[in-house]
């Protein structure tokens, strides 16, 4: 493992985080707010060890491994660095643990929004929106680094599909793409009555896919059917694939159609709002509301309407809900659709095989497209993780005192980057906090890069012993 060439490109990313932490100093200006010092601080603090390490070492084409473990160290310190500007308005812990939700996307918070300044607001909302997109795209557009370096990078930010067939002109389209979505939801928003600021922050965190809200009761602080359906627009984009949304762009509209993952979202979608509407029925609005959290929580973005009021069967629904997620390539955590597809269509099939002969080949295929026992075996291989994990985490807050059904939601919440919740995260003791950033990380990065750190960590010290 070349630690140097990983600590150069790590350098560079730090420079380029310090200068993306200098953004919310414009919202303390425009709202007179004297917290400009813990941005600053942290803009140079990253800035400085990043110009360093890239200054010291040399950059060389990384492999896969490396790129994995560089994906993992990136999430890691930025987290650290980002939780900086919280620093006064929480204890360390918590504030780590907001820097990890924002940058995962995933929306669990330990404070009450509406007691933090407008420029941390801000601040929240963009770890979302950068997360989103990922540092290492923003790395890569602003680096353009050629090479193999490049792909294996953008595939170690958990990205599959090229939408070109240059991985610098995929990550510029990317961009483009997230661009005009965020002006586009700005401006749905704003005339749908919410306020111009909130508006900012709810665009960022919509197609991020991430949760935050300025309001201690989410988007049910606004009451608006219209601002409701913008927010549904908003993570129905953010939970689509950017290779999907490039197709659109170029008006292949039937493509989209024809897509095997828009075909399993739409389906689950209208039967869990179904199904959701059922269980709220006790609500006036149990449609409304039902339809809402359906989409919620399938994008794994995490916005409610009624809080952590909710009945036991709304609940499993939503867990459910969680663990599939949205499209592969899309800023969506959980199993993602594609996947949750494939392990389906393979039950029927293997069940089939087993009735042919050793040497009889029988042909795999999704939606069409030939699927190999190698790749079917890596899919099961992660599925199976992704569920033993969340079952450990279950157990693991079930023995902190935790109704078994609470502590499903909230591991399911925190492993798919969702943000919803029906216990009060703050309360949290440290050690179900720390499992909680442990289980964000792993859903943010699909948990490959971080058993590649692990590994790597591990090996390290068996040489020093």
């Amino acid at each position: 493992m070349d630690f140097r060439s990983l600590a150069s490109y790590l350098g560079l990313i730090l420079e380029i985080f310090g200068i993306l932490t200098l953004f919310p100093l414009v919202v303390s200006w425009v709202f007179q707010e004297p917290v400009f010092i813990p941005f600053l601080l942290a803009a140079a603090v990253s800035f400085f060890f990043g110009f360093i390490l890239e200054r010291k070492f040399r950059r060389s084409p990384l492999s896969l491994g490396q790129a994995m473990l560089l994906s993992a160290l990136t999430f890691l310190i930025i987290s650290f660095f980002g939780a900086v500007p919280y620093l006064d308005h929480m204890g360390p812990v918590d504030a780590v643990f907001e820097s990890v939700s924002g940058f995962t996307t995933t929306g669990l918070s330990v404070v009450n929004p509406e007691t933090l300044p407008n420029s941390i607001l801000f601040w929240r909302s963009f770890t979302q929106w950068i997360g989103g997109v990922g540092i290492l795209v923003i790395f890569l557009l602003l680096l353009s680094s050629p090479g193999m370096s490049s792909y294996y990078i953008y595939k170690a930010e958990g990205r599959s599909q090229r939408i070109e067939a240059g991985i610098y002109h995929t990550v510029k389209k990317i961009m483009i793409i997230y661009g005009i979505y965020t002006l586009m939801g700005f401006i749905l928003l704003v005339a749908a009555g919410m306020p111009v600021f909130d508006s900012i922050l709810h665009t960022f965190t919509s197609l991020s896919t991430g949760g935050f809200s300025n309001m201690n009761a989410s988007i049910g602080a606004y009451s608006s059917p219209g601002i409701e359906i913008v927010i549904i627009i908003l993570m129905i984009l953010g939970g689509t694939s950017f290779f999907v949304h490039d197709k659109i762009f170029r008006k292949k509209f039937l493509e989209y159609l024809k897509n095997s993952e828009t075909k399993l979202f739409w389906i689950i979608g209208f039967v869990f709002s179904l199904f959701l509407s059922i269980s709220f029925i006790y609500h006036s609005d149990s449609i409304r509301i039902g339809v809402f959290h359906a989409f919620s929580a399938l994008t794994t973005t995490g916005f409610t309407t009624i809080g952590m009021d909710m009945p036991g069967t709304a609940k499993i629904l939503i867990v459910i809900l969680m663990v599939i997620g949205g499209f592969a390539g899309s800023t969506a955590g959980g199993l993602k659709l594609v996947r949750v597809g494939i392990l389906a269509r393979a039950i029927p099939w293997l069940s089939r095989k087993i009735t042919y002969p050793m040497s009889a080949v029988l042909p795999f295929k999704f939606h069409g497209k030939a699927i190999r026992q190698e790749e079917l075996t890596i899919i099961s291989l992660f599925s199976f993780l992704y569920i033993v994990i969340l079952v450990v985490s279950t157990l693991a807050f079930s023995a902190m005192g935790y109704t078994p059904i609470d502590s499903l939601y909230v591991s399911a919440s925190a492993e798919g980057t969702v943000g919803l919740s029906t216990i009060d995260i703050s309360l949290v003791p440290v050690t179900g906090k720390v499992m909680l950033m442990v289980l964000m990380l792993l859903g943010r990065l699909e948990i490959l890069p971080f058993l590649v750190l692990i590994y790597t960590l591990a090996k390290s010290v068996g040489r020093r012993k």
